[in-house]
């Protein structure tokens, strides 16, 4: 299926809308450059491998725009890894990438981050606002105090664990992310809290951008997020991390603080439908990265 699209003001006859493919990853990995994003063509095949997306081409084929979306079971659905080039910004083409996504997604309710320059698009398509989430970076540097205590026994992740893992995931957001844990299980080292031999938290961190990210993370309070976290920060001390969370205030921001990982950018959370609704009193400390959540 192809959408046209008049370019009026880019100098270009017209564009087309068409569905991505694997052989357009380099150059959405280059567009991603473009526009300054830290995605290395691992992540891009990452996110490619569990979802469905479209790209904007020009009249000789260059692709200048591009747009995700994944599915988290058949009632909901994430939307992310939307670019256009910025030569082409401000005429539409966003909107367009957008019609193609909902003609797939259909009733679906969908979730996404967005960053400052998308959001007027996102509201005028009818999806609101719900909190935010701080994209937190830097060298990671030793914290100089005690792991605090948590409930629990806090050891490696093992093989077995990460069906449950998927299910807590999906008992916590109200989503089911089973496909995201199956690519995370490729690339991915993790910490679980456990009570009465079962996880009740755990985190992940994984090579990703410029070195590794923490995430996600599900814990029952800060305590435990703080004790899930801090193995990866130790491990990575001089070295570049990032994690992103919607956590505005309390210990387990004043860990991140001292372990080198302040704000570096803020998007803003945004859904349109049906809200997913969680069934466990965990809490998610951290996404898997901002196009997933």
């Amino acid at each position: 299926m192809h959408y046209r699209l008049a370019s009026s003001h880019s100098g270009l006859d017209e564009t087309v809308v068409r569905p991505m493919t694997e052989a357009d990853l380099s150059a959405a990995h280059q567009l991603s450059i473009e526009v300054g994003w830290p995605h290395r063509p691992q992540d891009w095949r990452f996110i490619f491998d569990i979802g469905s997306g479209f790209v904007v081409c020009d009249p000789i084929g260059r692709v200048v725009g591009s747009a995700m979306w994944w599915p988290f079971g058949d009632e909901a659905a994430a939307v992310g890894m939307v670019i256009v080039s910025p030569r082409l910004q401000a005429q539409g083409t966003g909107g367009r990438l957008m019609e193609a996504v909902f003609a797939e997604t259909k009733a679906r309710g969908l979730r996404l981050n967005s960053t400052r320059e998308g959001y007027p698009l996102y509201r005028s398509l009818g999806f609101k606002p719900v909190g935010r989430i701080f994209q937190r970076q830097g060298l990671a540097r030793p914290t100089e105090e005690a792991i605090p205590s948590a409930s629990g026994v806090i050891r490696a992740m093992k093989d077995a664990d990460w069906p449950v893992l998927a299910q807590l995931d999906k008992q916590t957001l109200g989503l089911d992310r089973r496909c995201v844990f199956e690519r995370l299980r490729e690339n991915s080292t993790g910490i679980v809290v456990e009570q009465n031999d079962r996880p009740v938290g755990f985190s992940l961190c994984r090579p990703f951008g410029r070195g590794h990210s923490i995430g996600p993370v599900v814990a029952t309070d800060d305590a435990m997020a703080i004790a899930l976290c801090r193995p990866h920060v130790d491990r990575r001390i001089g070295r570049f991390l990032r994690l992103d969370t919607a956590r505005e205030q309390g210990d387990f921001i004043r860990f991140l603080d001292r372990a080198g990982l302040p704000i570096y950018d803020t998007v803003t959370t945004m859904t349109l439908g049906p809200a997913p609704v969680a069934s466990h009193p965990a809490q998610a400390y951290a996404c898997v990265n901002q196009a997933l959540g």
